[in-house]
């Protein structure tokens, strides 16, 4: 087999930047082109369809495609993150946070009771048999009466305040 078709030819240049030719008996070849230092690339045969590993777009995850599009929707200069969202006043004092040392002291007592109430369920969880406890647990467990007594302490100390 030559590189080069035979018979009549019509070049195609409509999938890539390479001309195509395709011979009278269906093969299609890319023709000969000329490198930028002057050497010769030589003709080869392709498949229909074909597109050159250069002329192949490059792949871009979802990610990426969302970044690009946000570049070309913003106008140069603009930050592309402020561009369409509105802006939430910050707020001096957030919600959660203790103010007195009243608060600190609830948010202790708080935080405490949650613990108590975790090992009452476990407690319960393993009287019904639904649960086996393993060794941090068993720890925990153990802990309750520490969490009774810290209670018992914070509560007069908050009164007194």
């Amino acid at each position: 087999m030559s590189a080069k078709p035979a018979g009549k030819t019509k070049p195609s240049c409509s999938e890539g930047g390479d001309l195509r030719v395709q011979t009278d008996n269906g093969e299609t070849f890319i023709t000969a082109t000329q490198r930028p230092d002057g050497s010769w690339r030589k003709a080869r045969r392709v498949k229909e369809g074909y597109i050159p590993q250069d002329e192949q777009p490059k792949y871009q995850n979802r990610m990426q495609l969302e970044a690009s599009s946000v570049r070309s929707s913003v106008p140069v200069g603009m930050n592309p993150r402020g561009a369409g969202a509105v802006r939430k006043p910050v707020s001096a004092i957030k919600a959660n946070v203790c103010i007195t040392p009243q608060d600190h002291f609830q948010k202790k007592i708080d935080l405490t009771k949650k613990k108590l109430e975790d090992i009452e369920g476990m407690e319960a969880r393993i009287a019904s048999g639904e649960l086996v406890p393993q060794p941090n647990q068993v720890k925990k467990i153990e802990r309750k009466q520490e969490y009774l007594d810290e209670i018992e302490k914070l509560t007069p100390e908050m009164e007194k305040l």
